[in-house]
């Protein structure tokens, strides 16, 4: 291709239709699990906290990664209840879309994982009482990186399942955006702009003075991810007055970076990060390439969820193992099990979904963070 076309492509800068999915939003949700799995396979021989120059880079490309799902999501549960007033179909959407590979995740771990790496007996690991709570925990979000009885005891972190704690601002994100819409404020331009500042704020008031009260992390972490979360969702509001383009995307980078030492660190960054991840997302990569990555299988919910238990029984299995030979078995694994559960699981359950009503149009689900 020739460079005068590819310049036209860089530059160009309209939000493409999400209706007919010609962009490449599912592989960036699989590059930013990727990088999940990366940081944990650093952070599971090591603990916490994180040490060392290159484990903190990797750690801040984590954090991004995280605020990266919340943005996406935010931009497509904008387009679907902007477009649609079908409120059971966006409940019933979300249900189908994170309980079916959260439910079946928490099973394999406690009847599959568990008895075969715990320390008691199978008698005692199954009456234990913090065996018999388990499933509740993780699937009902109650302690989303609960233990098993003698599992993975001697390791620096002995969480089943790490990555499971942003499932839980995920549903807390579409049960207020529903909220929301069901008053009125999430179904207009201005009505998801007023959201965004008032998110903007609390980002802001948690970079202030930061709460220490009952729930402090709940807070602030309503706080970050809420900010990314309605910068997606705003950027989807605007999406006719403000263009993707690379010039303004370069700006939001340079203000992000020249307020970095301020209290709109956290949120004029989330802006940046969104413009970018959306000019990335709707990127039209000409050739046999680009269609291979707009087609790509989403996983992404299956990488993530599944890959800490992974590298969980790989270190118990080589103690000795470093994170460059960690993530050289997690990343197969979980490219496999998250293909596996994508086929097995997250197909069929989505399947079982009502269908939008004919006079409702029809936009992607969401994929949780």
């Amino acid at each position: 291709m020739r460079v005068s076309n590819w310049s036209r492509i860089l530059v160009a800068g309209g939000h493409g239709r999400l209706e007919d999915r010609a962009n490449n939003f599912t592989a960036i949700r699989t590059a930013f699990a990727l990088v999940v799995l990366l940081g944990h396979a650093i952070m599971i021989p090591m603990g916490l906290p994180i040490t060392g120059v290159f484990p903190e880079i990797v750690d801040g490309m984590v954090q991004y990664a995280l605020d990266g799902f919340f943005i996406l999501s935010g931009y497509m549960i904008a387009a679907s209840l902007l477009r649609s007033a079908d409120m059971t179909h966006y409940t019933l959407a979300r249900v189908f879309r994170i309980f079916p590979g959260l439910i079946a995740a928490a099973l394999v771990l406690w009847l599959v994982v568990g008895p075969m790496f715990t320390t008691l007996s199978l008698a005692e690991y199954f009456t234990h009482p913090q065996s018999l709570a388990f499933p509740f925990l993780i699937i009902l979000q109650g302690d989303p990186q609960a233990s098993l009885p003698g599992v993975f005891a001697g390791h620096p972190l002995s969480d089943m399942n790490g990555p499971l704690w942003t499932i839980r601002f995920e549903l807390l994100a579409y049960l207020a955006a529903g909220a929301l819409a069901s008053v009125g404020l999430f179904r207009n331009r201005c009505g998801i702009f007023a959201v965004f500042l008032a998110a903007a704020a609390l980002s802001i008031f948690e970079s202030i003075a930061l709460y220490q009260g009952p729930g402090a992390d709940t807070v602030y972490y309503a706080g970050r991810f809420g900010g990314a979360f309605m910068a997606g969702a705003a950027l989807y509001a605007l999406r006719d007055k403000i263009p993707l383009k690379p010039v303004i995307g370069l700006v939001l980078i340079g203000l992000a970076i020249a307020l970095s030492s301020t209290p709109l660190a956290m949120i004029s960054g989330q802006i940046a990060m969104a413009f970018a991840t959306l000019w990335a997302g709707y990127l039209m990569i000409p050739g046999k390439a680009g269609k291979a990555i707009r087609e790509v299988e989403d996983i992404s919910y299956g990488i993530y969820i599944l890959h800490w238990p992974i590298g969980q029984m790989a270190f118990a299995l080589l103690p000795g193992l470093g994170a460059t030979g960690l993530f050289a078995i997690m990343l197969p694994g979980a490219l496999v099990s998250g293909w596996l559960m994508r086929v097995l699981v997250e197909k069929p359950a989505m399947a079982l979904k009502p269908r939008r009503r004919k006079n409702q149009s029809v936009i992607p689900a969401a994929v949780p963070a």
